[in-house]
């Protein structure tokens, strides 16, 4: 058994408890039952001497009284004798020795142990009992002294001294049961510890290995311990902490593997940008432009890849900003009409290029919208630029706007090619692509549709989308109004 384990710990920490009770135990008890077993003599002892007192008083044949102190000194082991009121020992018997017709004296060992101070006692009418050591019988004797007066009324003093062996002896004999009884005690004690010890240990082994593999990095391990004591909380708590610890370990890696995808795609974004801007300055470089108008046309392209990147730069910044919850926009009261007037200037021309009836509709009492109107107004261009770059020629791009329980629906919906349904959960995901073999020429980034669903989640809103292949899209925003009036 190892010394420094808590199984060990427990058994030595319990056995030590009981030693220590049952040790004060069983001396409480030990000295308890000794003084009870002295008074209960000394309380016999009194009995006796009212007795000697009451046959003292009735006897007048002072021969016949000896041989009754005799008989009664025989019968109780002691030493019985019967004082004069000058302290003269007029009878005694008992112990085989008798000081008759002798002064009591405190320096004749066979009347200790009482001493000058317990002799006025008696002679003042109390009665005295007093233990201690006797030389002569060579153990401690219990001593008795009763005051009574005779026949004749005169004082006289019975002085019993019973030697305490016996007395003793039955004490040693409760002792060395209390002993027995105790050492059997521990010994059942120290077993029944080390069992219990046991089963109070195996729950922490248990939860000791779950925390060791933790630790080696398996959270999938947990501790099985059906109580509802403090190792049962403790046990919950260490499952809590691998189940969170799981979570968060996966959200970690999948953290890790969302930036690693992020880098790969901004890299690949800036990659065609600079490839196409590296061309068209190389050929400008080796004198391969003959023209003015080629030269102006090669720089415009090279001014839009610019832009281009500074586009996905800004969006990116703008992205990340908001994926920390940063939503550093104020927000007011705003009229949605107006709004929606500044992206109709923007995009119309786009449409009228493309041959798109694009077409809105205004609630006539639509209420003030708590917002930043240039953050929404750059929700409504991403959202019916890309209808309008996605639907073919002669289609439709319809935005309807109507409020509803403290709420304003947006509606932006096309005829336009429309979205697949395995890719509609991914459209949020920043530079997802549903056609892998689709570029950047139609001058996205990849990073609207994410930047869009986080302004709107920042206004406090929701938006989803319904798509069908060769039929079109229709984008729902739901945003929360301001309660101060209506316009």
């Amino acid at each position: 058994m190892k010394i420094n384990n808590i199984v060990t710990k427990l058994w030595v920490i319990m056995t030590i408890l009981v030693l220590v009770v049952i040790g004060i135990a069983g001396a409480a008890q030990t000295s308890f039952m000794e003084g009870l077993y002295y008074e209960q003599q000394a309380e016999q002892l009194k009995v006796l001497g009212n007795k000697v007192a009451d046959i003292a008083r009735a006897e007048h044949d002072p021969v016949v009284l000896d041989q009754k102190l005799a008989l009664i000194a025989e019968l109780y082991d002691a030493n019985v004798m019967i004082l004069n009121e000058k302290g003269i020992v007029i009878h005694c018997q008992g112990m085989g020795i008798s000081t008759k017709d002798m002064p009591m004296d405190m320096n004749n060992p066979h009347h200790s142990p009482m001493d000058l101070e317990d002799i006025k006692k008696l002679y003042q009418g109390q009665v005295v009992v007093h233990r201690g050591n006797n030389p002569y019988f060579n153990t401690d004797v219990l001593s008795v002294g009763i005051p009574f007066k005779d026949t004749h009324n005169i004082d006289r003093v019975i002085m019993i001294h019973a030697p305490l062996k016996p007395l003793a002896d039955e004490l040693k004999h409760l002792q060395m049961l209390a002993i027995y009884t105790a050492v059997g005690g521990i010994v059942l004690a120290a077993l029944l510890s080390l069992i219990f010890s046991r089963v109070i240990s195996k729950p922490l082994v248990k939860m000791n290995k779950a925390a060791l593999a933790m630790a080696s990095g398996n959270y999938q391990q947990r501790v099985d311990i059906q109580t509802n004591d403090e190792i049962g909380l403790l046990a919950n708590s260490l499952n809590t902490l691998a189940s969170r610890l799981q979570e968060k370990i996966s959200q970690l890696e999948k953290q890790e593997q969302i930036r690693r995808e992020f880098v790969t795609n901004v890299a690949h974004e800036i990659k065609t940008p600079l490839a196409v801007m590296q061309g068209f300055t190389e050929t400008m470089i080796d004198g391969l432009v003959k023209t003015e108008q080629e030269r102006d046309e090669y720089l415009n392209n090279i001014l839009e890849e610019i832009n281009r990147l500074k586009r996905l730069v800004n969006e990116v910044l703008d992205l990340k900003r908001m994926e920390e919850g940063h939503f550093d926009f104020d927000q007011e009261p705003c009229d949605l009409r107006e709004i929606i007037d500044r992206v109709r200037r923007k995009l119309t021309q786009l449409a009228v290029e493309k041959d798109i009836h694009f077409e809105i509709g205004v609630e006539k009492n639509l209420p003030l919208v708590t917002c930043n109107s240039d953050r929404i107004e750059q929700v409504l261009i991403n959202l019916i630029d890309n209808a309008i770059r996605h639907t073919h020629t002669g289609g439709r791009v319809i935005l309807r706007v109507s409020s509803k329980a403290n709420q304003v629906h947006l509606r932006i919906s096309d005829t336009g090619e429309g979205i697949a349904p395995e890719d509609l959960p991914m459209i949020w995901e920043r530079f997802y692509k549903g056609d892998k073999s689709r570029t950047r020429a139609r001058g996205g980034t990849g990073l609207g549709l994410a930047i869009v669903k986080r302004i709107v989640e920042g206004h406090g809103g929701q938006i989803n989308v319904d798509s069908k292949l060769n039929v079109g899209t229709t984008f729902n925003i739901v945003l929360p109004v301001n309660n101060c009036s209506t316009k």
